[in-house]
């Protein structure tokens, strides 16, 4: 679903005009009457023992949008005015309801919203991979209502593994290459590629076990039936010349010495929701283009979708 914010940006130049003329003779209000709307991010991912969903309601107000952002009202329903629940639907039957509880994120980073009582719902219960889910909101003092629902994408397999090699003794650059099948309801793949390392220092025992991760380019299956083979080559001198890219991160201590002693593939895939969402948000080279919103929640806003994480080793 597309929310065009054509409207919104017509009012704020009516405003603008009549501050610059200074001749108008009626004001432009343009905050319009709150219409309470629930903004939902959240994905079920078989691969985890826990499944996040934040739940939180836009704000409407007069002032500075930024500090109405940090005050944790503005954001955040109270728990216990709230019914968030999964139903999950299999061959059309219910199966059960689930109801997500509350907690609090800690260790949230700083940025534009409250990290103060930052709360995510959350359930330890099994998702089923042949399951429909539905997310339901229902805020029990305005009888407001929102959902969504999303397939579960099953667990990948790879189709090739091999031990990695990117230099030969003889100083010959090599090649990795990696296959993997689609899965049904998966529509964006990534490959990351995680690089194990230890540092130690002369004369202390201590020694710090390390990793990197080097994401790739996302991939995208031409539909998602899934049975698709994808590939990715791994080509060794780009692999140091990532490596020579994070020195200053990473490697700046020379007095440090260090060891590769492994490395790990990581496949990440996501539906088909979050591919269209991702799109629409990716950078812009015009600061003026006009992006809409997209949304597959209905009577809210944000994204409920699956994803899944598959680990080699």
């Amino acid at each position: 679903m597309l929310i065009n914010m054509r409207n919104i940006i017509l009012g704020i130049v009516l405003s603008s005009a009549c501050f610059l003329l200074s001749a108008c003779s009626t004001d432009v209000d343009i905050i319009a009457d709150y219409k309470e709307q629930a903004v939902i991010y959240g994905f079920l991912d078989i691969s985890q023992p826990v499944q996040y969903i934040k739940v939180n309601k836009a704000f409407l107000g007069i002032g500075d949008a930024n500090q109405m952002a940090r005050v944790p009202d503005s954001v955040n329903y109270k728990p216990d005015d709230v019914t968030i629940e999964l139903e999950q639907n299999k061959d059309g039957n219910l199966v059960k309801t689930i109801r997500l509880l509350d907690t609090i994120i800690q260790g949230a980073q700083e940025g534009v919203f409250s990290k103060e009582n930052n709360i995510i719902y959350y359930t330890n219960e099994p998702i089923d991979p042949n399951s429909l889910y539905t997310l339901k909101v229902l805020n029990n003092k305005t009888g407001y209502k929102a959902e969504a629902n999303t397939n579960i994408l099953k667990n990948l397999t790879y189709l090739l593994r091999s031990n990695f090699s990117f230099i030969r003794p003889d100083g010959v650059y090599t090649s990795t290459s990696i296959e993997w099948n689609t899965v049904p309801y998966g529509k964006i793949y990534q490959l990351t590629f995680r690089f194990f390392y230890k540092e130690y220092r002369t004369g202390i025992a201590d020694t710090a076990y390390k990793s990197i991760d080097w994401r790739f380019e996302p991939q995208y299956a031409t539909n998602t039936v899934g049975g698709l083979q994808l590939k990715k080559t791994i080509k060794g001198e780009e692999f140091y010349t990532f490596l020579k890219s994070v020195k200053s991160a990473y490697f700046a201590d020379n007095t440090v010495k260090r060891i590769a002693y492994r490395g790990q593939l990581i496949i990440s895939a996501a539906g088909e929701n979050y591919q269209i969402y991702k799109d629409l948000n990716a950078p812009s080279s015009s600061n003026f283009q006009e992006k809409p919103i997209y949304t597959n929640v209905k009577n809210g806003i944000g994204i409920f979708d699956s994803r899944v994480t598959s680990e080699d080793g």
